[in-house]
């Protein structure tokens, strides 16, 4: 994937969370307090998860080296 600020290709990797899944959540708003849960305003990120290894979720994002930015895919919307 090509960076969209300076054009170099990006890095591919993982973002974690162990115990919700992987989320954007907007500034003020606060995370789910319960394990294997969205916050209401959350935008989740494309996640895979699975049960028996260690990490639970992961997904697929990234990242600019030289302009220091991670991009990764949210869930289509649900209409």
């Amino acid at each position: 994937m090509k960076c969209p600020y300076c054009g170099r290709e990006m890095a591919c990797g993982y973002l974690y969370n162990s115990s919700q899944p992987l989320q954007w959540i907007p500034r003020g708003k606060r995370p789910s307090m319960f394990s294997y849960s969205l916050a209401e305003a959350a935008i989740p990120l494309n996640n895979e998860f699975s049960f028996f290894k260690i990490g639970g979720y992961h997904a697929e994002a990234f990242f600019c080296e030289a302009c220091r930015v991670v991009i990764a895919k949210a869930e289509e919307k649900a209409d």
